[in-house]
């Protein structure tokens, strides 16, 4: 089965209280730290991807510093320009930069431009690693 999916025929879901998400593809299972998005079983085909998104950062908005605890992400900036913390480092990035977040990290993207969105893809992938139950 061939699984094909443009961003423009998707819903947008709010991320981390700030920016436009357009889940295209995801795992079956949720991931901690992940947004409350439900997608069609057709597009849940992932297996150790968890996830990849397109999304949009207006202008002087932050995602809220968050983490995940089972997998990590790589973020690639299509357009704009903004800066990255991730634990107790900030750095600044542009488009054509990938970004690489490990798990277990505190991190927030925030755009500082006046005018310009930042458009990225975000990927999510498993680390392999089982959760221990107390």
């Amino acid at each position: 089965m061939i699984v094909i999916r443009n961003w423009r025929d998707t819903h947008p879901t709010i991320a981390h209280k700030s920016g436009l998400d357009w889940r295209l593809l995801s795992n079956a299972e949720k991931t901690s730290g992940d947004i409350q998005v439900e997608l069609e079983p057709e597009y849940q085909c992932l297996k150790a991807v968890t996830y990849v998104s397109y999304a949009k950062l207006q202008p002087h908005l932050s995602y809220e510093p968050h983490y995940h605890k089972d997998h990590e992400e790589v973020y690639y900036i299509i357009n704009g320009k903004g800066k990255i913390k991730i634990g107790n480092e900030e750095a600044h990035f542009r488009d054509g930069d990938i970004i690489y977040i490990p798990e277990n990290t505190t991190h927030s993207i925030t755009n500082d431009s006046e005018e310009e969105m930042i458009d990225f893809l975000a990927f999510g992938g498993l680390i392999g690693k089982e959760e221990k139950k107390d």
